[in-house]
């Protein structure tokens, strides 16, 4: 007797835990017939899941149109679409980017009531299983908007293979890191002269490496009061030691350096350490096109004065506001079928750093880990990350272009102090609330 009940038990776990079972909670062919449309950037995570639309439609009965372009074109297309009213159901967001401009506009459906709706959420979907800075930064005026397909932050990476040569400890604060670019800078190695670091300069596309520092010493975009905090003590601090580490350690037109050339000039061991995205590992480690392939080690960022304050950043999926209702419901079993654990786990596995922490935890991932300290380093910025990458505006571009002509001020040795001041003083002006 004790042997059948122990295998009655037994049978009624399995079935619990295979997905797809009677015992699961989702019909997921309520809603058999209906046709959505998502708009997707062209983007890894999107390369990922378009092969395997398939198996969802199979699932459900519902039908999925989905229509892929080039960022700018993506952006630019989805304004305009959701501006027109036409068909759209569902889309890629970066929400630190755009969240509040099209809140604002009202094109993001609230997605909480579909989270907690047994019939429409599966509880093995465990909301509680993606990081929380992520869905923090998915949230606008406590609501969420978006689901996280990619967490990212951003590292300091360094040559391991020379520091520990040149005996050289990794800079755990931001006076440690200023000494060893020092040190590094004008170095003769293996018969080239090195610089110390290099940083994204260029204006308003430093600004997404530079709102660390800012974090970092103390500053911020905004007062309690929402007016321009740029020209603050922490903040002019922030532009200060950038511009001064870019300018004195690092490579020549500092001013003029995106990602590619910052990304580059470390690639090919002209520079000791690099601060940008964590992505960017990819890239470093590609023996085929870096000559430091193998040699990176990763840190989160030194500590200032306010601490170590990286950001993090994603992109998530959401749902229009304006898409009828059982569309919407249809995009939320979508959305939620592709974020699942499975997989989450399985586009970690391709190299799309995903946004939940099972996948990030699991065996199968750790396996095939050949960078375990950029793992730990991500996760750990992951847990002490801030979402507020961008200024919190409808008009972030504009913005930036204000900030990001500080940073270049400072780069080029000006009065930091007076740019900032005069910077927070149109930043004021040009805001959107």
């Amino acid at each position: 007797m004790r042997r059948i009940t122990y295998i009655v038990l037994m049978a009624l776990l399995c079935a619990v835990m295979a997905p797809g079972t009677a015992l699961a909670q989702v019909d997921w062919k309520q809603l058999q017939g209906t046709e959505v449309r998502f708009l997707m950037n062209k983007h890894p995570f999107t390369t990922f899941i378009e092969p395997k639309v398939a198996e969802f439609e199979k699932l459900t009965g519902i039908k999925v149109v989905m229509e892929v372009f080039p960022e700018d074109q993506y952006r630019n297309k989805r304004t305009i679409e959701l501006n027109a009213g036409g068909k759209l159901d569902g889309y890629m967001i970066m929400p630190g980017q755009d969240e509040l401009y099209y809140w604002k506009a009202g094109w993001l459906q609230p997605m909480d009531d579909y989270i907690k709706d047994p019939k429409l959420t599966e509880a093995a979907w465990d909301p509680k299983d993606f990081f929380a800075s992520f869905t923090k930064a998915a949230t606008v005026e406590g609501k969420q908007i978006g689901v996280v397909i990619n967490s990212e932050t951003s590292l300091l990476a360094y040559r391991k293979d020379l520091f520990d040569r040149f005996k050289v400890k990794v800079p755990a604060t931001m006076k440690e890191l200023q000494e060893t670019a020092k040190f590094f800078y004008g170095k003769e190695v293996d018969g080239k002269k090195m610089v110390g670091i290099t940083l994204r300069g260029k204006a308003a596309a430093a600004t997404s490496q530079w709102v660390d520092f800012l974090y970092s010493f103390g500053g911020s975009w905004t007062n309690a009061q929402g007016k321009s905090n740029i020209a603050a003590p922490g903040s002019i601090a922030a532009f200060a030691f950038y511009g001064d580490l870019l300018k004195n350690y690092g490579p020549e037109g500092g001013s003029m350096l995106h990602w590619a050339e910052s990304t580059s000039s470390f690639m090919e061991g002209k520079a000791a350490m690099i601060y940008d995205a964590n992505v960017f590992k990819s890239l470093y480690e590609n023996p085929k096109e870096s000559k430091v392939a193998g040699k990176v080690g990763y840190a989160v960022i030194p500590a200032g004065p306010a601490g170590s304050v990286p950001h993090v950043s994603n992109w998530s999926l959401s749902i229009n506001k304006n898409s009828p209702a059982e569309r919407q419901k249809a995009a939320w079993l979508f959305i939620q079928w592709a974020t699942n654990k499975q997989n989450s786990l399985a586009a970690m596995l391709v190299g799309v750093p995903a946004g939940r922490a099972s996948a990030w935890n699991s065996a199968a991932y750790k396996a095939g880990d050949k960078q375990p300290d950029w793992t730990a380093n991500s996760l750990k910025s992951f847990e002490m990350g801030q979402p507020q990458w961008n200024p919190p505006v409808i008009n972030v571009p504009e913005i930036r272009d204000i900030v990001g002509q500080v940073i270049v001020d400072a780069i080029q040795g000006k009065d930091v102090e007076a740019s900032a001041k005069k910077a927070a003083e149109l930043m004021d002006k040009k805001m959107e609330k």
